[in-house]
């Protein structure tokens, strides 16, 4: 309650949506008061009052409208998908979801050092392969045969995890208990473990996340975390900046050719301060 107030109240674009809002209800409050004026004429009198109480029912009006909500969506045309914004945990999400990786797609989340169990990662191995990462990790190199190793490293200079490198973007498509899983390759993993991704990367990991979905998904919708906010974190882009830019890359690729028929990018609810709805919801509008 104290977040959404804040951004409504304590923001431009809050107070501009309130104000908008309250514009568009002033016609039909107004509207109200000149028929119970036509009804009760005696409440001329009380001009002052009405007039008080027309805008503060606007004001009100207005307040509750630019409520910020924790789901919101908007559909586009030409072609036609939608893009929804909730609270949630991607995992719990019914379809095919977007799971971040790194450059080496190593999997290891053995006391955290390579990959934290705490992570999107390492909670989707946990929920869907559990202790049987060899799985996973075959069906990783059975999708990544048909892709050439951009650089290998060596044992000397890597010291845990996989070794063979692959472009930051790369995306593979996973079966996990029967929904697809975009594995995307978005964070370069350093040779001391620390995981890096520029803006640059981001938008190219986005740009292959929808053309495989494009090719592989048959317009079904699909569902995406605020990728680069965590353990590779976009350190120039908060939180409401990187949803933008998601939601701008989709708009621009499905403007191409058409990729999803809705594309929902999920917010956990432990991450909800750190987002401003508001501002997102407007520059969905906006596209």
């Amino acid at each position: 309650m104290r977040q959404e107030a804040r951004e409504l109240l304590l923001t431009r674009q809050g107070l501009g949506a309130i104000f908008a809002a309250a514009l568009a209800s002033f016609g039909l409050l107004s509207a109200v008061f000149q028929v119970a004026l036509a009804v009760w004429p005696s409440l001329a009198r009380h001009d002052v009052w009405i007039l008080c109480s027309l805008a503060a029912s606007c004001i009100i009006a207005g307040t509750l409208h630019a409520w910020p909500r924790f789901e919101t969506s908007h559909i586009y045309h030409y072609p036609n998908f939608s893009i929804k914004i909730k609270c949630g945990d991607i995992l719990d999400e019914e379809g095919d979801i977007v799971v971040g990786f790194t450059d080496t797609f190593d999997t290891d989340t053995m006391g955290g050092f390579v990959i934290s169990p705490r992570s999107i990662q390492g909670q989707f191995q946990d929920k869907y392969y559990r202790a049987d990462l060899s799985r996973l990790d075959l069906e990783i190199q059975e999708e990544l045969a048909r892709i050439p190793v951009a650089f290998s490293e060596t044992i000397q200079s890597k010291a845990r995890g996989k070794l063979d490198r692959y472009q930051v973007g790369t995306t593979l498509t996973l079966d996990a208990g029967g929904r697809r899983v975009y594995a995307a390759a978005y964070g370069f993993m350093r040779n001391d473990l620390r995981v890096s991704c520029s803006v640059d990367a981001l938008w190219k990991t986005l740009t292959s996340i929808w053309d495989s979905v494009r090719v592989n998904g048959n317009l079904d919708s699909v569902t995406i975390p605020v990728i680069g906010s965590e353990l590779a974190r976009v350190g120039s882009l908060d939180r409401t900046s990187l949803m933008k830019m998601i939601a701008l890359s989709f708009v621009a690729s499905s403007r191409e050719e058409i990729v999803s028929r809705q594309l929902a990018i999920i917010v956990h609810p432990k991450d909800r301060r750190s987002v401003n709805l508001l501002d997102v919801d407007r520059f969905l509008k906006s596209l």
